[in-house]
């Protein structure tokens, strides 16, 4: 059970009784209106706990709760109710003698579940005895226990990265040829030739405008009209292609001039060490879309990022979702977040307007599905991924077969370097077989 958060106690108390609603009789009455209340609210759920299971649970939160130290109650469950209730499952966490966890009520309705429920019935049925600020800080700390802020989401995020473990790895000449099949890659060692002794590079360590056109046509990306100003940084395939071979070692810059790289002569070399440098390039080069994301000036710059990874999953594993289309699974992350916050933290549309709070989750959510789907269109483009037509409508992203696996790797690490999981990085020896 998570721990619960110790929190300073409120300042605007509203003076009623702690000890209101604590009798047997308070009890009862409290748990037969919860009830009622509750089967009305659960009609038609199939995600709801039944209202037996919620009623039994609540019961015996709200007996645990009249026991406690402090004469604790749930017809008022102020922040400091909350804690105390926490503290008391997280004892019986910690000792091994106590077997209140392992009771099946809970199997019917969480304790998590009773608890927001309850906030609910009492904020609706206007039984809140306290102010509204302390009503927001016990929501605060139910949500923060439950992770309800895109709980959703997180879980069908963390469902489609462990699929990456799970990716069939293939013979490494095989992977090679697929690899190499991408023109950004089948192409490195013309560009060696081309770099030869060395190339003079702009002041911002970029190629210079002049050879963009020829790069273009070297790699295979489609050749884009710059504007007046414009260099190779607004050029975002090509950009995320020069970062990548940079940060592998293919090349280096110093001051004016592009030179070979500590890499280069391995790439150059064996089998194993052009796969490692191929997936170190892969890495490096998905990192850098997704890291505009993360650094774009908007608030869903993250949200947007974890689709992008989600939908690139997807496509390295396409039997998770067989038959969808890059829309339906941007549909799947728009019902996973339950909701987006007003991008004003004063209120700019007001808390109680749900009418305009909810054009903000729209519109939230069909930013993030554009993004997302503009991010996927220039990856195919590049020929990182190839767009293929949906027979129900639409089209959907897939990684060619054999690259799936020096993908998936390239990706967990990617993943990885967002979030500091260790773990994943050290999966299936990740950092030994590319660690550039």
């Amino acid at each position: 059970m998570p721990k619960s958060k110790k929190r300073k106690p409120s300042t605007t108390r509203t003076g009623a009784s702690r000890t209101v609603g604590t009798s047997p009789t308070a009890i009862s009455a409290l748990t037969l209106a919860f009830g009622s209340w509750y089967r009305l609210h659960a009609e038609g759920l199939d995600d709801h706990p039944t209202p037996d299971a919620m009623v039994a649970s609540f019961s015996r939160v709200a007996s645990i709760a009249a026991g406690l130290p402090g004469r604790h109650t749930l017809a008022h469950p102020v922040p400091d109710t909350l804690d105390a209730l926490l503290d008391h499952f997280d004892d019986a966490d910690d000792d091994p003698s106590d077997d209140e966890l392992d009771d099946p009520v809970w199997e019917g309705a969480s304790l998590i579940e009773v608890l927001d429920h309850l906030l609910d019935f009492l904020a609706e049925t206007e039984r809140w005895r306290g102010t509204a600020a302390e009503l927001d800080e016990s929501y605060e700390i139910v949500h923060e226990l439950s992770g309800d802020d895109g709980a959703a989401a997180s879980a069908f995020f963390t469902l489609l990265v462990d699929s990456l473990q799970t990716v069939a790895d293939a013979p490494v000449g095989a992977q090679l040829a697929a690899l190499d099949r991408w023109s950004v890659l089948g192409a490195v060692n013309t560009f060696l030739d081309w770099v030869g002794e060395g190339r003079p590079v702009s002041a911002s360590g970029a190629l210079r405008v002049a050879d963009i056109p020829m790069l273009c046509d070297m790699l295979g990306l489609p050749q884009q009209k710059l504007a007046p100003g414009a260099g190779m940084w607004d050029v975002r395939a090509l950009a995320a292609w020069w970062t990548a071979v940079t940060e592998i070692g293919l090349i280096e810059v110093e001051g004016d001039t592009a030179r070979f790289g500590a890499a280069a002569e391995a790439w150059r070399g064996g089998d194993d060490e052009r796969l490692a440098l191929s997936r170190a390039f892969v890495r490096h080069y998905l990192a850098w879309y997704l890291t505009r994301e993360l650094d774009a000036d908007t608030e869903l710059g993250s949200e947007v990022a974890i689709r992008i990874i989600g939908q690139l999953c997807v496509a390295i594993s396409p039997e998770l979702l067989p038959g969808a289309s890059a829309d339906a699974l941007n549909a799947v992350f728009d019902d996973a977040y339950e909701n987006h916050d007003d991008p004003d933290e004063e209120g700019l549309f007001g808390d109680d307007d749900e009418e305009l709070s909810a054009e903000v989750h729209r519109l939230s959510n069909e930013y993030a599905s554009e993004r997302t789907t503009a991010v996927l269109g220039e990856l195919a483009a590049s020929g990182a991924v190839d767009e293929t037509p949906v027979p129900a409508g639409g089209k959907r992203y897939v990684v060619e077969g054999d690259r799936r696996h020096a993908f998936a790797s390239a990706l967990s690490q990617v993943v990885a370097g967002f979030t500091g999981d260790d773990e994943l990085l050290s999966a299936e020896g990740l950092l030994s077989a590319d660690g550039a």
